[in-house]
């Protein structure tokens, strides 16, 4: 059994606890990280979770395996640094880092400390995005042209003015950082490296400030392009649709994935429901014991989060950014 702490038990912090917590044979939460332990105490006790003050007392403590990263995203690259330096493995929430400067520097220094550096994208956990890439990589949609990706939802009275998420920075580009950035993560899984990127956002509606209205051309170094919608005070909407030269192939939600031959009958799959959160978990876990290594490779979150950056930059400056050069390489 690996047992791990997390850092930050906000809304998705307990969500990845009480994913594992006596469901899981293979990975479970021992202790919480947490400045208020009154605010988490109560949860804390129900899960079994010992306190601990800060993140240094579990890196010192042998009984903790791995550290979990549930923290405010602009706390992640010096976080995971200090993981690195004391040779703890760390599992790190979506975004990686908000600019690619920090994710060169954290992955560099978990590559070079030797840890175990995992990502929370947890959606490349269900089994619709898994066949999904299997076709790309096998050839059955043809090359790849262009992608049409849309993840919205409805904070609208939700976040409060005191929020981490609506501080200024923590959120650039409205939506992108809290559901944007998993259609970015497929897209850069699916046709490679960004090259350029246009994007704009604007806040419409929300009376926080933070953007609800985000939207964004990503093209790739390979020629295939993407349109990245992310929306904050909308219906919720979960949609990717890649085409190919051989056919398209669109997930139309979480479970249903539909293909599209440019010459026969469509043909809809539905996949089984997976607690990804749990999937992703049990999978960083699997790594810290060495049975397999962590499925979401550093060299694909580098491209997220150049891609991630650019789009930012694209909103404050305006026009067409190019991507860092670096990703190249």
């Amino acid at each position: 059994m690996i047992d791990l702490a997390i850092v930050g038990l906000g809304r998705w912090g307990l969500t990845l606890v009480e994913s594992v917590q006596d469901k899981s044979d293979r990975v479970r939460f021992t202790h919480v990280v947490s400045r208020s332990p009154e605010r988490v105490g109560a949860v804390a006790n129900r899960l079994g979770l010992a306190l601990l003050p800060d993140l240094a007392a579990a890196l010192d403590d042998p009984r903790i395996d791995g550290i979990v990263l549930a923290t405010p995203h602009s706390l992640h690259a010096q976080q995971i640094v200090a993981c690195a330096e004391a040779g703890k493995p760390v599992f790190v929430e979506k975004p990686f880092t908000l600019t690619f400067a920090d994710a060169e520097r954290a992955v560099a220094a978990a590559s070079a400390a030797g840890i175990v550096c995992a990502v929370g994208h947890n959606r490349r956990f269900l089994p619709a995005i898994i066949e999904l890439a299997a076709a790309v990589r096998d050839g059955r949609l043809g090359r790849i042209l262009f992608a049409e990706a849309n993840y919205s939802g409805n904070v609208a009275g939700k976040y409060a003015a005191d929020l981490w998420r609506v501080a200024p920075g923590e959120s650039p580009a409205g939506g992108m950082a809290g559901a944007g950035i998993h259609m970015l993560d497929t897209i850069v899984q699916l046709l490679g490296p960004i090259k350029h990127v246009t994007a704009y956002s604007s806040r419409q509606v929300l009376d926080v400030p933070m953007d609800d209205t985000t939207t964004a051309i990503l093209v790739s170094q390979s020629g295939a392009a993407a349109s990245l919608v992310t929306l904050m005070a909308t219906a919720a909407d979960f949609r990717l649709k890649l085409f190919g030269t051989a056919g398209s192939a669109e997930l139309r939600d979480p479970e249903t994935l539909v293909f599209t031959p440019v010459h026969g009958e469509a043909e809809t799959r539905t996949f089984a429901t997976v607690d990804t959160a749990r999937a992703e978990l049990e999978a960083y876990a699997d790594a810290i014991a060495g049975h397999a290594a962590y499925p979401v490779p550093l060299n694909e979150v580098l491209w997220g989060i150049a891609a991630f950056e650019s789009v930012s930059r694209s909103v404050v400056e305006g026009g067409t950014v190019a991507a860092p050069v670096e990703v190249a390489a």
